[in-house]
């Protein structure tokens, strides 16, 4: 059911009761028995939501079907473990044995979703809270507590429901477990009417994208780079007719260095000059400091009049898709994708800023970070902009899963999203998460629309993942808790057989 709840089935309703067969079962067995039953149901989850990733392992990275297998089962098996925690210390603290535990078991799962922004670099991929971006009056809490507070409040569903299941519907810890649930969801829905129709829109201004659809495979053959290039300038040519102050290309849309090659740089700058909108273009760039070379995903802009380059070094990159990690240590892991060579982190999250905006790139991947946008956010970016090629899936799930993440960050900070993808899905999302403009997936398409620029800082915009932190401060209570009497009486036992 989890897995029908997320793209590209989108049955959202079903995350809802997702979880109502696991917490059933997990007060009848041993805190072992639930970490392995909450390891199977992420495990057939993630298997289900990405198997897509054997996708560009297989035609990309050079990867037999039997080891992209074993790769996906590995990735799966370390995402379900968090699913196998989660059951594991419902088990342990028999959270399900009173109303109380019904909202401890959100805050518990919103913890590990928390953590996994961050361990081993961070895959925050398909949070339970993505699941409702479809939803429009449930998703604007996410301009509260991020993503995070959606995912909270379907589990505080999921496990009222079978807490109801469990114990006698007219016990009177199962009636204030339900009012407690229909409260939490009455307010959510309220304070999501109020923000859609009430929110504020500032001066507007146009911006363009233009999605070239080149093949990957393709990409970077040094002989076709006229051909990509002919095809962005085409679109773009397209696109000024709208005259929009700014035309984005994706990530990479360049298969060449564009700050080091005077010849393409040029052609790009007069490009901008003829339509006489700014261009942000993604493009790869390196450094070199002696011996060594050090490679950048980058995005530039492009000033029309003006002989200027600024740029943004991607800062989140990829792990085995754009480096290695602990490569000294690992020295026989290679890179599942083709590229240059190994990428660099970026060091700063750069403003760009135009006459009459500033606006944050995120690059690919970055997007589903939620902290990554929320930062050009309360830094002054009055709108946000993705670049990104998810031509290395094909037609799977992934580009779709990309698209719901990217809505929830429009959401969380208030503002408009431009998303620039070279084979699709590109999209313009409202502050209110509406998904206003899109194309097709593995079409070649451009598209204008209409940004207002929002100035009014979104609670989630101005303090981050308060309640995420405060949802990790509650678990670290729980367990130190339930531990702390357990130590001292273990330490008072050892005492007492010592003197003896």
């Amino acid at each position: 059911m989890l897995l029908l709840a997320f793209p590209r089935a989108d049955l959202e309703s079903l995350a809802w009761v997702a979880f109502v067969p696991l917490l059933l079962i997990l007060p009848q067995v041993s805190p072992g028995r639930g970490f392995l039953y909450g390891l199977v149901a992420g495990l057939a989850f993630y298997l289900g939501s990405i198997s897509w990733v054997t996708h560009a392992m297989v035609l990309y990275g050079g990867l037999s079907c039997p080891l992209s297998l074993v790769a996906l089962l590995a990735i799966c098996l370390y995402l379900g473990s968090y699913f196998g925690l989660f059951s594991f210390l419902c088990c342990h603290f028999r959270l399900l044995s009173d109303w109380r535990g019904t909202w401890l078991l959100p805050a518990l799962w919103v913890s590990l979703e928390f953590l996994r922004n961050y361990l081993l670099s961070g895959f925050p991929w398909n949070l339970l809270g993505y699941s409702q971006y479809q939803s429009p009056h449930f998703l604007q809490l996410a301009s509260l507590t991020g993503v995070y507070g959606l995912s909270f409040l379907i589990l505080l569903v999921n496990a009222t429901l079978a807490y109801a299941l469990l114990q006698s519907l007219r016990s009177r810890s199962v009636l204030k477990a339900l009012l407690g649930a229909g409260i939490a969801l009455a307010l959510v829905l309220s304070y999501g009417h109020f923000r859609i129709h009430h929110l504020r829109e500032g001066e507007r201004i146009k911006v363009a994208v233009a999605q070239g659809n080149i093949d990957q495979s393709l990409k970077w053959n040094p002989a076709r780079q006229r051909e990509t290039l002919e095809i962005y300038k085409r679109l773009t040519r397209e696109a000024s007719r709208s005259r929009p102050a700014m035309i984005v290309w994706p990530e990479t849309a360049l298969p060449f260095y564009l700050r080091l090659e005077a010849k393409y740089r040029q052609e790009m700058q007069s490009l901008a000059n003829e339509t006489g909108s700014y261009l942000l273009v993604g493009s790869p760039d390196y450094e070199q400091e002696g011996r060594e070379i050090r490679y950048f995903n980058s995005a530039f802009l492009l000033s029309p009049g003006k002989d200027s380059l600024e740029r943004y070094d991607k800062i989140h990159l990829v792990p085995f898709g754009e480096y290695v990690p602990l490569r000294r240590f690992l020295p026989w892991v290679s890179k599942l994708v083709v590229g240059i060579g190994d990428f660099s982190a970026g060091q700063e999250a750069r403003i760009f800023s135009l006459p009459a905006a500033k606006f944050g790139v995120t690059v690919c991947f970055e997007a589903i970070f939620p902290e990554l946008a929320r930062n050009y956010r309360a830094r002054g970016a009055d709108f946000l902009i993705n670049i990104t090629n998810d031509a290395w899936f094909g037609k799977t799930a992934a580009p779709y899963q990309h698209l719901a993440m990217a809505t929830v960050r429009a959401v969380e900070n208030g503002c408009y999203l431009v998303r620039a993808a070279n084979t699709g899905i590109s999209a313009v999302i409202s502050p209110v998460g509406r998904i206003i403009q899109s194309s097709s997936l593995f079409t070649e398409d451009q598209f204008t629309a209409d940004l207002s620029l929002s100035t009014n800082l979104t609670p989630y915009a101005r303090y981050g993942d308060v309640f995420a932190q405060c949802c990790l401060l509650i678990t670290l209570v729980l367990i130190l808790g339930r531990l702390w009497p357990a130590w001292v009486r273990k330490r008072k036992t050892q005492g007492e057989l010592r003197r003896r």
